[in-house]
């Protein structure tokens, strides 16, 4: 069964689009990963799967209900985002940003100390392995911790559906494995459903059930990871050329050199563009946890 869907989702800025027409379909319980050259729209298609932006045409779907239809604080007590870049100048200890994420869960009357939100929070202290921290204010914080903070904060909503976009950024090697390894935590034993969008192809392959690549706003090629990943693969959606391997099953890819067509492109398709794009992007409903 489909949990979240997205219907020939098309998306811009100004008038340029970013996305056109994507289709995209993620089955209840599996892991997900968005993969695809800089600026090829990833994030933004994650982010109209998270109701926070508005799709210029086509429609996201969460258990076939179209999810502008869905009230904003329902849609957060089943879908999490963790988003590239957050706050970093909030004046608050771990432990309170982390309470925040039970707030789609209270009512009007609830301040989100009762002892059942608490044992929540707890729990997703521990499992981003934040406990001694969780009395440190943010901004004391290095990149890396405040990253986990904010994972924390997201696991705390108890999602059913959890989004990251590029959740490895700002970690250390050993910190990245500890992230990914939660999450996995997470998909296999609670049966979260999880929808990732990442740099590191091999991170992709080693974890994600699913990868489907976008490229300049399309869908490219999706697949299982040890089918996806072939020479013609790498050539056509990123330009590069190298060797595949294979261990216990799991592929990994290491880049030789760009292809001609790559080298002889201009300059201006570098990332900078489709990075300022993906920087702009502003959460169009406000009303949902800001993770």
């Amino acid at each position: 069964m489909s949990r979240l869907t997205g219907e020939a989702l098309v998306h811009g800025y100004g008038d340029r689009l970013v996305v056109h027409g994507v289709d995209i379909d993620i089955v209840k319980g599996e892991w997900v990963g968005i993969i695809g050259p800089n600026g090829s729209g990833k994030s933004t298609v994650l982010r109209m799967l998270a109701r926070l932006m508005k799709p210029r045409g086509g429609s996201a779907l969460l258990d076939g209900k179209d999810l502008a239809a869905i009230p904003p604080k329902a849609v957060a007590r089943q879908i999490a985002m963790l988003a590239q870049a957050q706050e970093s100048g909030l004046e608050l200890t771990v432990r309170e940003l982390v309470r925040k994420g039970r707030h789609p869960h209270l009512k009007w009357y609830q301040d989100g100390s009762a002892e059942e939100h608490e044992s929540i929070v707890d729990w997703a202290i521990a499992a981003a392995s934040l406990q001694e921290l969780q009395h440190r204010p943010l901004p004391a914080l290095s990149g890396g911790e405040r990253q986990r903070a904010w994972l924390a904060m997201a696991i705390a909503q108890t999602p059913s559906v959890l989004l990251l976009d590029e959740p490895a950024t700002y970690l250390d090697i050993a910190h990245q494995l500890e992230l990914m390894e939660l999450v996995q935590r997470l998909n296999r034993e609670q049966g979260m459903t999880v929808v990732t969008v990442l740099h590191d192809l091999n991170q992709a392959a080693r974890y994600c059930d699913r990868l489907v690549a976008v490229k300049d706003g399309r869908v490219a090629a999706q697949g299982r990871p040890a089918e996806l990943f072939t020479h013609a693969f790498f050539r056509d959606v990123f330009g590069v050329e190298g060797s595949i391997r294979t261990d216990e099953g799991v592929p990994s890819f290491q880049a030789r050199r760009a292809t001609t067509a790559r080298r002889l492109a201009a300059p201006a398709e570098s990332a900078s563009a489709d990075s300022s794009h993906e920087a702009i992007q502003s959460q169009e409903t406000g009303e949902m946890t800001n993770v």
